[in-house]
């Protein structure tokens, strides 16, 4: 299993360094979507500059994994990103070879998420640390 894991981290981390850096150095074809909705998403991404923000998270996932440093970090950090991407995929633009491009992002990200569950657990906390006062304390201390 670790020799599963280090592959699909490996491969995760190469897939999201390339298509980050292809924002810049436009070394892999870009297709546009077929799709209306797709491409109207995709343009008030570029449009608000919010598309370079998510080549920059790309390319930082994608190193952090390669280095396998901070890999539950930049796992959560791409969450977002993937869970859109799907959506635009899967749904908006709905091509095989969308679908396989949203596959070969979803489906190692998933794995290695399970695989560090232990790291997400705590966020999964009903309430935080003992000591930090609750809103009500707070609201009660300043009205005295």
């Amino acid at each position: 299993m670790k020799i599963v894991l280090a592959v699909a981290r490996i491969f995760l981390g190469l897939f999201l360094l390339a298509n980050g850096l292809n924002f810049w150095f436009h070394w892999l074809p870009i297709t546009p979507p077929d799709s209306e909705a797709a491409t109207r998403l995709m343009d008030g991404l570029v449009f608000s500059g919010l598309f370079g923000v998510v080549k920059y998270v790309e390319v930082l996932s994608g190193v952090l994994l390669l280095a396998n440093r901070f890999v539950p970090l930049s796992l959560a950090l791409m969450l977002p990103l993937s869970v859109v991407i799907g959506y635009v995929d899967f749904v908006l633009i709905g091509t095989r070879e969308a679908s396989t491009f949203a596959l070969l992002l979803l489906v190692p990200q998933a794995l290695l998420m399970v695989a560090n569950l232990r790291s997400y657990l705590p966020l999964l906390a009903m309430r935080g640390p003992e000591g930090i006062p609750s809103i009500a304390e707070i609201r009660a201390a300043i009205t005295g």
